[in-house]
């Protein structure tokens, strides 16, 4: 997403004045809540096999994990 970014595109109508299609920010925002509803649902199921971890800190520090690396690709994606 570094390498890729260009600010042009990404500010190009960013109101979505001139290419109504896109929506406006507010719709995207929500269009973007609702993936990520579905994004942390994924963590939410994990939590099911914790039951089966051999130590009770493992559960924590892989929820943590997984928590911070779906939202790092959650931003990359939307934001790229």
């Amino acid at each position: 997403c570094l390498f890729a970014f260009k600010l042009e595109v990404f500010t190009a109508d960013i109101w979505a004045v001139g290419t109504p299609e896109l929506g406006s920010v507010m719709n995207q925002v929500r269009n973007m809540m609702l993936v990520t509803v579905w994004v942390f649902i994924g963590i939410e199921g994990a939590s099911v096999y914790s039951g089966r971890a051999q130590r009770r800190s493992d559960v924590g520090k892989a929820t943590v994990v997984g928590f911070l690396g779906v939202l790092a690709l959650l931003v990359l994606v939307n934001v790229l």
